[in-house]
């Protein structure tokens, strides 16, 4: 349920929805407050209420800051692990220049292969909190094409070595971008983000200014400065998703690097547009 609400607010128009019905709600709710509570009553929580206010607004900036830290650490992340990936490929391309012509036009064959899945279905499957098995299978395959391979002489045996170590990292940081896809924030983050808004805008009602339209200017701002937050956590929090997300330029890259050499056995693949 919170990963469908994260997808729905990850765009802008849905953080402006955000932004603006929680702002709304909030002043909403505060004028029920002073209409069904009576002044006196709320002027008599003050010494109490402000207390408990700065003790709970305190706790809640801090669970908010890291989770926003946390999300924004996420997307970071998922930017590093992307290009290690696409360069990883590019560098296995590379090095498959070196190589006999027949291992050559297999190595490159299936990293065309590969970039065109993850450019032209992986990505927007990733978009909806999902990966492409067939994808993963063409990536298992062109690492099996670079390990099997007997090397003859020493400029072979140097770049055999160092095609199965990028060959490694590729996988790796394969595994992280697909694990990132798959996790997002934990429900029990999203749960403590929004109860935890909640409660500190409910706490902002049990006071009374002689001017209301003052109370409510203050209420606005801690909504707007809450649910900026929590626009934050979903635009970061779910890197390959949203207006805002981490995109497949590295592998376009290395595709192009392809198509512009010659075509393994003259067999022309073009990436679908």
């Amino acid at each position: 349920m919170f990963r469908l609400v994260a997808w729905t607010l990850d765009s802008y128009e849905g953080g402006f929805l955000l932004i603006a019905g929680s702002t709304l709600l909030s002043v909403v709710g505060l004028l029920l407050v002073r209409r069904l509570i009576d002044t006196s009553n709320l002027v008599a929580c003050h010494d109490v209420g402000s207390s408990l206010l700065s003790v709970v607004g305190t706790l809640y900036a801090v669970i908010l800051g890291l989770i926003v830290v946390d999300a924004m650490g996420k997307f970071q992340e998922a930017h590093v692990v992307t290009e290690g990936e696409s360069n990883a490929l590019a560098n296995l391309v590379i090095l498959a220049n070196r190589m006999p012509t027949e291992k050559r036009d297999e190595i490159h064959l299936k990293a065309q292969t590969y970039s065109e899945l993850v450019i032209n279905e992986e990505w927007p499957m990733m978009d909806h909190g999902d990966y492409s098995s067939r994808a993963a299978t063409s990536a298992l395959e062109l690492m099996d094409a670079v390990a099997h391979f007997e090397p003859v002489t020493e400029g072979q045996k140097a770049i055999y070595a160092e095609s199965l170590s990028v060959s490694s990292d590729f996988w790796s940081n394969r595994r992280s971008r697909t694990g990132k896809v798959i996790r997002g924030i934990p429900a029990l983050e999203w749960l403590v983000l929004i109860l935890g808004g909640m409660i500190t805008i409910v706490f902002t009602y049990f006071f009374a200014l002689e001017r209301v339209k003052v109370q409510v200017a203050m209420t606005t701002l801690v909504s707007l400065i809450i649910s900026l937050n929590v626009y934050l956590v979903s635009m970061f929090g779910y890197p390959y998703s949203g207006d805002l997300k981490v995109s497949s330029d590295g592998f376009r890259i290395a595709h192009s690097m392809l198509e512009s050499q010659e075509e393994p056995h003259g067999i022309s693949h073009k990436m679908a547009k």
